[in-house]
């Protein structure tokens, strides 16, 4: 009698087990293979079209001149996109209407797992699509061109790393003749991301943690120090501008190879030619 009542329980603890556990079936399967390819089409419908792409591009300072092409591309084929991309938009939409239901039906039949299953499942699809049609209807500041968020992600980057203080207190160690104005060249053709920065001056170790292309020594309006410093190659250049608290920031010059600027803080900004 004892063998069989232990035995009973060992089953009743096994049919909680599998009470408890996520059930996948057919209909997890499905909605796996619809949210794959919605995941993969949102990074090109949301990401790009509102400048999403471009920002984490800047904000991460990625030679882009391969993404550049790309954004041209989604560009020109944008609104091909956005037809192409609409049968799945109804799609989701018919997934989302026939799980609410499904899901309303056997909610109390759900175990807890389960029904978080089922929120995340309907969720995802919901959040993807609203997106969807906000990047088409909603006007947003970045949405065009891409170089405004492309440069909002680059400003947070320098804004996180430079310790604008320090290359100020260099700026103010350097002879004024030494401050041309010319091109001095870091970057190597042979190795792409060695840079040769020259000994006949004292780099600061707060400059050179950004890896520039090249550094420009010029004076300011006030005839005081600056330094500018440039990433890019033929499809475009970006970079920052540091001088002294009371430099004048430009503002920006939306001519043909013309900059768009950044204020950072008083005397330094970040900047990208169009």
């Amino acid at each position: 009698m004892e063998h069989q009542s232990g035995m009973d329980t060992k089953e009743n603890i096994e049919t909680e087990e599998r009470k408890t556990s996520i059930n996948w079936n057919k209909w997890d399967a499905i909605f796996f293979a619809i949210l794959t390819p919605f995941v993969i089409l949102a990074v090109f419908v949301i990401l790009i079209p509102t400048g999403g792409l471009s920002y984490l591009t800047g904000l991460f300072n990625f030679p882009f001149d391969f993404i550049f092409v790309g954004l041209v591309v989604v560009d020109d084929i944008g609104p091909v996109m956005e037809n192409f991309l609409f049968p799945f938009v109804v799609i989701g939409c018919s997934f989302v209407i026939i799980g609410s239901v499904r899901a309303f039906i056997n909610w109390k039949r759900y175990t807890r797992k389960k029904r978080i299953v089922r929120i995340t499942q309907l969720g995802i699809p919901i959040l993807l699509i609203t997106l969807y049609f906000l990047a088409l209807f909603i006007p947003i500041e970045l949405y065009s061109p891409r170089f405004k968020p492309f440069t909002y992600g680059f400003r947070d980057r320098i804004r996180i790393i430079a310790d604008i203080e320090d290359i100020r207190d260099w700026l103010g160690t350097l002879n004024k003749k030494d401050c041309t104005g010319r091109y001095i060249l870091l970057s190597s053709s042979s190795i792409p991301f060695m840079r040769n920065w020259s000994d006949s001056r004292r780099w600061p170790k707060s400059l050179k943690l950004f890896n520039p292309g090249s550094v420009i020594l010029d004076l300011d309006e006030n005839g005081n120090p600056k330094v500018r410093l440039e990433w890019g190659a033929a499809l475009g250049h970006w970079g920052f501008e540091i001088g002294m608290e009371d430099m004048e920031i430009p503002p920006s010059d939306f001519r043909y190879h013309g900059e768009y600027r950044l204020p950072l803080e008083p005397g330094a900004y970040v900047w990208c030619e169009l």
